[in-house]
């Protein structure tokens, strides 16, 4: 058995130690995409809606990467049967990647960061009013990314904003259910500028 485990090991460390030239031509790199996925929030009308933006990603070191994505979504909810709110959100987020599997072709990654949220709520049959915020948030979550040949990665991820909107100001007061914490699980192309 202890052979066993020691050879399972060898053969890691040689895969590793085989790759490593591969992976650090990826210690410095940057890379442009696209996103679109879907979002949800509680409490709305659609569990889940388009999302969709930009991104671009600088992978730092070996295990350690930096992204800025800037994404736009729409929701609405239902107040009563006199009218809803429709919510709009403009989300810019910076993420710092930290990567716990970065294989030539396959990479496995968490994250976190911050997002700037431009959001407005919007009444809508007899709710007349109108709310803009513009709040910072706290995210997470978690990804892979697929090489697809030598200048383009594939990137799914996974993330939940801890957003916490104050809709008081529309009438009647069952509007303030929305409090506006929202996920997203989106699917990227990135292209390797450098």
């Amino acid at each position: 058995m202890k052979t066993l485990v020691r050879l399972a090991f060898s053969s890691l460390v040689t895969c590793v130690l085989a790759s490593t030239p591969a992976l650090a031509g990826d210690a410095f790199s940057l890379d442009l995409g696209i996103n679109g996925g879907i979002a949800g929030t509680q409490n709305t009308t659609n569990s889940s809606v388009f999302v969709g933006g930009a991104q671009a990603r600088l992978h730092l070191i070996w295990l350690l990467a930096a992204e800025l994505r800037g994404s736009y979504y729409t929701n609405s909810y239902k107040v009563s049967d006199l009218g809803g709110v429709d919510v709009k959100n403009t989300p810019i987020q910076a993420s710092v990647l930290l990567y716990l599997l970065k294989l030539p072709g396959f990479g496995l990654h968490i994250l976190g960061g911050g997002t700037y949220n431009a959001v407005t709520l919007d009444g809508t049959g007899n709710i007349n009013a109108s709310v803009k915020q513009n709040k910072w948030a706290a995210h997470a979550g978690a990804g892979v990314d697929f090489n697809l040949g030598k200048h383009f990665v594939l990137n799914l991820d996974g993330r939940y904003v801890f957003l916490n909107v104050d809709p008081q100001n529309l009438p009647p007061p069952s509007s303030g259910s929305y409090k506006g914490d929202y996920w997203t699980g989106t699917v990227g192309l990135n292209w390797k500028v450098f």
